[in-house]
């Protein structure tokens, strides 16, 4: 990794810190003295849920996919591209194993969660292209995808940040840098904690099945 990348990626840890703490309306301090985490915690629970404004995306399929999708539930989003050589794959196999754990738990009843993954490479990530790329790792994970004019504010919202390398127009061989966390939203579709890598996906699921519950 060069230097220019890997100072990248630091500064992509600090925003994601600082947005998500400023998004929630508190400071970092504020998060770090509040009742201390078990030793084993992967969640960081905002001490106020994040109100997210709605947006216009389109799922794998093809279909409109705005706040209401994840209104109902809880969700689980992650950010990030199909060509992604490492990160994306290893944190969609994680979340796949939360999937299959948390479905265990759940029974026969509905599911009360979903996994979703977001693409901040449109250009590339077409609707069809996320639905093969996801069934790789498990049928029920949805993707999303959209124009950068929709993506943008949204990943502000969650305080993902992300940067697309420059490229000539139509190349396919160009990277995307982006943050790694794991994001949790609640059944009103309000931002309610992070996941921040590295991910266990035990120890995700069961956090998750505490907070579900």
């Amino acid at each position: 990794m060069n230097s220019k990348h890997a100072t990248f990626r630091l500064i992509v840890l600090a925003m994601l810190v600082g947005v998500v703490s400023a998004a929630a309306g508190i400071s970092l301090w504020k998060v770090l003295q509040g009742p201390p985490q078990p030793s084993n915690a992967t969640l960081i629970v905002l001490p106020e849920p994040r109100v997210i404004a709605d947006f216009a995306l389109v799922d794998d399929q093809g279909e409109p996919f705005s706040l209401d999708n994840l209104r109902g539930r809880w969700s689980l989003l992650f950010f990030g591209f199909t060509n992604c050589p490492d990160v994306c794959p290893g944190t969609l196999n994680d979340l796949k194993l939360v999937h299959e754990k948390l479905s265990q738990l759940n029974g026969d009843e509905a599911p009360g969660h979903q996994i979703l993954f977001v693409s901040v490479d449109p250009e590339r990530d077409t609707p069809e292209k996320l639905h093969r790329y996801l069934n790789y790792f498990h049928p029920d994970f949805i993707g999303v995808t959209g124009p950068l004019q929709q993506l943008s504010p949204l990943t502000k919202q969650f305080g993902i940040a992300f940067r697309i390398q420059d490229h000539e127009a139509g190349s396919m061989t160009y990277n995307v840098d982006h943050s790694v966390s794991v994001m949790l939203t609640d059944p009103q579709g309000r931002l309610q904690g992070v996941f921040p890598a590295p991910h266990d996906a035990g120890r995700m699921a069961s956090e998750l099945a505490a907070v579900i519950k």
